[in-house]
């Protein structure tokens, strides 16, 4: 019985520990990430708001950004060639949101999820490479302040083109970009957000763009 007890012992800690060890090595470069940014948010590197505050500020329903995957969409801006993933991020966190930008640009959680509803879809994402990135897409809205009204960009899914254009640009500090975003909108929008000037997060270049134009591909 002793014999017996114990081999089942020994195959329920073998069990465990080898689905431990698979678990780990599929999820193991999220959970680097995610330890990397909880390190980075709480050492004296970070800067003042994100250490004692979030990315962005403003209510929404972060339920809805679910209905999303990551790479579901990508976002096509012609006028800087720059064609990124769209990443979801898992949770409502600075952490989370910051990893989601190492795949992509990050679609931040309380926003509204990509539609040709009313609502308005905010994505972030790098203007200049820090030293604890370690994604390959840390420049890519640096030059977003390119952008100006009148321009185009595409939101591109396996089966749909959806055509913005870019009604505000503006440079502000993080509490008035809050406020800014916190306004209702009477269109389907997307607004594009990074740290300016380059190697500063002080203020925020914000895009606002309406959608235009709908193609089933």
């Amino acid at each position: 019985m002793k014999a017996n007890l114990r081999q089942l012992n020994i195959f329920l800690i073998l069990f465990f520990g080898i689905s431990l060890f698979f678990y780990i090595l599929i999820n193991g470069g999220a959970f680097t990430r995610n330890l990397r940014y909880v390190l980075f948010l709480n050492s004296p590197f970070a800067s003042s708001d994100l250490r004692n505050g979030d990315i962005l500020a403003f209510s929404g329903d972060p339920n809805e950004i679910k209905q999303l995957e990551s790479g579901e969409y990508q976002l096509y801006l012609p006028k800087i060639d720059t064609r990124t993933p769209i990443i979801v991020p898992k949770e409502n966190s600075t952490k989370a949101i910051l990893a989601g930008m190492e795949e992509g640009v990050s679609i931040y959680p309380d926003s509204a999820p990509i539609s040709e509803k009313v609502g308005r879809s905010v994505i972030l994402g790098h203007s200049s490479r820090a030293s604890w990135y370690r994604g390959d897409y840390a420049t890519v809205f640096s030059l977003l302040p390119q952008m100006k009204v009148g321009d185009k960009f595409f939101v591109i899914s396996k089966n749909q083109k959806l055509t913005y254009e870019v009604f505000a640009v503006s440079y502000m500090n993080p509490a008035d970009t809050n406020a800014e975003l916190s306004k209702p909108t009477n269109f389907a929008e997307v607004d594009l957000i990074t740290c300016y000037p380059i190697g500063s997060a002080s203020k925020r270049n914000l895009v606002q763009a309406k959608l235009v134009d709908t193609e089933n591909l």
